[in-house]
């Protein structure tokens, strides 16, 4: 399969990466604003997720430096390393907010509700990196009639549309394909082909239902 050296959707999903970063080290270091007597296990959960955070603001750092220098396959490899810390970062956000919620005494509901916001984007903007990551060199090599198996299929690729003829996803497409998977639960943009892709979204629909059905509820409950 042939590659190109790089890729501007790489960079911009670096970027995108430097913006989780920067969200995942605030709501860590704001955690303990959720609840006004705060949890032990929370504080635990808030020291693991600043150590991972830092390690993430390093990763894309060096991911941002690289992408003019290593090859494309190369680069991808380590945006995939930076994806699984960014991961488990999210996962500790997610469980710190949630025992804060649960075990915390008189929880705030400003906060809880802005943390669960902030979360949700990361969310969104973490799975469609994670999707483009697995998914769109796939669709290059697809779109030059080479013999390559894509993730995701998009209504792009089922019909026959005037002037979508070799037509690959970009920033756009994955991105409103993890907004809606988080959204509505359940991909509506694309479906997954593959079984990575349908590990991802389920454990982005197993977040997204603690983040809008528990946190976000729990939230406006508070405030009413």
């Amino acid at each position: 399969m042939r590659e190109e050296s790089r890729h501007p959707l790489d960079l911009a999903f670096g970027c995108t990466l430097a913006l989780i970063s920067a969200i995942d080290f605030y709501t860590a270091r704001s955690l303990s604003l959720v609840a006004y007597v705060e949890p032990h296990l929370v504080k635990v959960v808030q020291t693991l997720e600043v150590g991972v955070s830092v390690a993430c603001a390093l990763g894309v750092a060096t991911v941002l430096a690289t992408w003019p220098l290593l090859a494309r396959p190369a680069h991808r490899r380590l945006m995939f390393a930076v994806l699984i810390l960014q991961t488990l970062g999210l996962t500790l956000d997610v469980g710190g907010l949630l025992v804060s919620t649960l075990f915390g005494k008189r929880a705030n509901p400003i906060y809880l509700l802005l943390e669960a916001a902030l979360v949700h984007i990361s969310t969104v903007l973490l799975f469609a990196t994670w999707y483009a990551a697995i998914d769109h060199h796939r669709q290059v090599a697809r779109s030059r009639g080479e013999p390559m198996r894509q993730r995701f299929g998009f209504p792009q690729h089922s019909a026959s549309y005037p002037g979508y003829e070799g037509w690959v996803p970009g920033f756009v497409d994955y991105l409103t394909l993890a907004f809606t998977t988080s959204s509505s639960l359940g991909p509506a943009e694309a479906f997954p082909l593959a079984k990575p892709a349908k590990l991802l979204v389920t454990l982005q629909v197993s977040l997204s239902l603690v983040i809008l059905l528990v946190l976000a509820a729990r939230a406006i409950g508070l405030i009413g």
